[in-house]
């Protein structure tokens, strides 16, 4: 659950390393203890107010308090990268094998998934795979030192590796996957991946931003009339520019959620009680404050819990109840997109209150997981 704390932390390395050396003037402040106090409920005032008294003198209370406060954030951003340091090398080179039933062009793809293992759009590249029952291989990425990904130019997950063809972005990676899977005559995937040509654009701050062409569709050589194709494509980019939005504000709305969502993140591997502190208050802390800035920046309700409502409504409305899938009597691209990127919060309250406040989710939702826990789509690559 923590996708957004892993570009947070490598960003804020170096500026934490100067923060670290300013908190290090004030050793008799005990900032571990000071958080568990504060941390339900998280209060500013009271973190505040506990480096003031740390050093009484009136006259320089404001200046420590500054300088502490500083150097608490510093820790925070340190154990938090540590925590995902040593949370994601447990889960390394895992290699998914497709089933007996794979078929001939499932099978002749050779996949290797750079990944954060709770990364929606991560989530979305392995429903698909497994949908279609393609094997692959995990690689968790380290998100600090990003050492896994060196290699490459672009710094994002996640990455695919296919029959030696580097693809990059989620729904990149999909479309290019699905076209090869139609295409009777099996081009070579260096040949489909002309068909989605990389746009370099500079944003208002300057920085460079990577997009690819044709992105959401499955380019057969001819133009597509089928209205069902085109539906897909605009579901598809929905869930990229809104849906997958409303999630992370919603898993670290409060200091209890957040905190959740950490346990959630630690509750598979084995973590001695110091790890399990860190990423549980520490990251949970930073996590919480970063969801007020995406709220403001994607222009969500201030109940964040509405916007993600609005937006399932929106989706299940969509699919109608005359038909199981958006895609009719299976998943759609747009529903294996849907699908995965929600998937990356099963077991949260975030989860569990929008399966009861639209209900007409839960249904949709557990039918399409069947249907790509049953590789349902490796008998109709075809359709």
């Amino acid at each position: 659950m923590a996708w957004r704390m892993y570009g947070l932390s490598s960003k804020l390395w170096l500026q934490s390393q100067v923060l670290t050396r300013n908190c290090s003037r004030y050793s008799n402040i005990n900032s571990l203890g000071l958080l568990k106090r504060n941390v339900a409920p998280f209060n500013s005032a009271r973190l505040t107010g506990n480096y003031t008294n740390a050093r009484p003198n009136p006259k320089t209370t404001s200046r420590w308090s500054k300088y502490a406060v500083a150097g608490g954030v510093a820790i925070v951003v340190c154990a938090t990268a540590a925590i995902a340091n040593s949370i994601t090398h447990r889960h390394q080179n895992i290699i998914f094998a497709a089933t007996q039933s794979t078929q001939d062009e499932q099978s002749k793809l050779s996949i290797k998934i750079y990944q954060y293992q709770n990364c929606p759009f991560c989530c979305k590249v392995r429903a698909f795979l497994n949908y279609y029952n393609i094997p692959y291989e995990i690689i968790e990425v380290n998100p600090l030192t990003r050492s896994e990904i060196k290699f490459s130019k672009y710094r994002k997950v996640p990455i695919v590796i296919a029959n030696d063809i580097q693809l990059n972005d989620s729904s990149l990676i999909v479309s290019v996957l699905r076209t090869y899977m139609l295409l009777d005559d099996r081009p070579k995937l260096e040949e489909i991946t002309r068909y989605y040509p990389e746009l370099k654009s500079t944003d208002s701050n300057g920085k460079e931003k990577i997009e690819y062409a044709n992105r959401y569709q499955i380019m057969l050589g001819e133009v597509d009339k089928d209205p069902k194709r085109k539906e897909e494509s605009q579901w598809r980019q929905w869930v990229d520019d809104d849906f997958v939005h409303t999630l992370s504000p919603n898993i670290y709305r409060t200091p209890r959620e957040a905190i959740q969502a950490f346990d959630y993140f630690t509750e598979a591997g084995t973590f001695n009680w110091f790890e399990r502190f860190a990423a549980r208050y520490c990251g949970a802390i930073a996590m919480y404050f970063v969801s007020k800035g995406l709220k403001r920046k994607y222009n969500l309700k201030d109940d964040v819990r509405q916007s993600m409502y609005d937006s399932a409504t929106k989706w299940v409305t969509a699919v109608g109840k005359k038909q199981k899938f958006m895609g009719g009597d299976s998943p759609s691209l747009a529903d294996l997109a849907v699908y995965g990127v929600l998937s990356a919060i099963e077991g949260l309250d975030a989860f569990e209150d929008l399966m009861k406040t639209v209900p007409s989710m839960k249904p949709w939702y557990d039918r399409t997981k069947d249907a790509v826990m049953r590789h349902d789509g490796c008998v109709k690559s075809k359709d």
